[in-house]
């Protein structure tokens, strides 16, 4: 980046950086042809890989960092093990071939039913803050709060604002960038939204403008529409720049307390079907 070489050690202390740097003793420059970098990866125990536990052993854990580790689990528990619903199986992220998955329309439609008070008609929500797949526990299918913070673990507010459908078209035209065309970032979508996409079609129209449906009636281009999305996509995350451009934004819930009411609602009577 800018004639600068970058490394990342992944998140959450997963990886070490490791970097092997010469040094021209004269000019003081680095000698980046023998510059060397790799990621170490940090076991926990946590990986449910077989294959990754047993080539990377877990490590003992640090007495002193165990024990503040030990005090917060207590402290958490009760919130974590709270009960929030049923579901009768899991709902994973294995995209269809439009790029949609059960999981990421379970998240649109609990952030469209949390916000509808604010006159939302359509949400989204981006693939790249769904975590994990929402797994089941045992023959009844429980969940738990642990469980969805698993899925959803950034604590973004909901903001519903004001798009055209113009600026529809541009928001789902925004799913592929110009300096990555094959890596589509698709936006999840809450029920009673749908369109047509061609990937054979050029950049900036491959989503076919006439296949645009908010339940069952073609979008205008003219019209005005409430949206909701999470702050981090409201500020033009992940590119989305055409949500700037948006107005009359309005704060709601956090993300995670709209997927734990749906949830709750949605099973009362019976475990939530993927």
């Amino acid at each position: 980046v800018n004639g600068r070489v970058l490394i990342q050690g992944a998140s959450f202390g997963r990886l070490v950086s490791v970097i092997d740097v010469t040094v021209n003793r004269a000019s003081r420059d680095i000698v980046m042809p023998l510059t060397q970098s790799r990621n170490i990866p940090v076991p926990n125990g946590l990986s449910r890989d077989d294959r990754l536990r047993t080539a990377y052993p877990p490590l003992e854990p640090d007495p002193r960092v165990a024990a503040i580790v030990d005090h917060y689990r207590v402290r958490a528990s009760p919130i974590a093990a709270r009960s929030v619903g049923r579901l009768a199986g899991t709902f994973d992220r294995n995209a269809t071939a439009g790029g949609d998955h059960a999981l990421g329309r379970l998240i649109a439609d609990a952030q469209l039913v949390a916000t509808r008070d604010r006159g939302a008609v359509i949400a989204f929500t981006n693939p790249g803050g769904i975590r994990t797949e929402l797994r089941p526990r045992g023959d009844e299918g429980a969940v738990n709060y642990a469980d969805i913070y698993a899925v959803q673990p950034f604590g973004n507010v909901l903001v519903t604002l004001t798009l055209t459908g113009a600026q529809l078209k541009t928001l789902l035209e925004q799913q592929w960038s110009r300096s990555d065309p094959e890596r589509a970032r698709i936006l999840q979508p809450s029920r009673g939204f749908s369109y047509a996409w061609d990937p054979a079609r050029p950049l900036g129209d491959r989503v076919i403008a006439a296949s645009l449906q908010l339940n069952g009636r073609a979008v205008d281009a003219d019209r005005h529409y409430r949206v909701t999305v999470n702050d981090f996509l409201a500020s033009g995350g992940d590119r989305f720049q055409v949500l700037r451009n948006a107005t009359d934004a309005v704060g709601g819930p956090l993300d995670i307390d709209a997927l734990s009411e749906f949830i709750r609602t949605e099973s009362m009577q019976q475990p939530l079907q993927p």
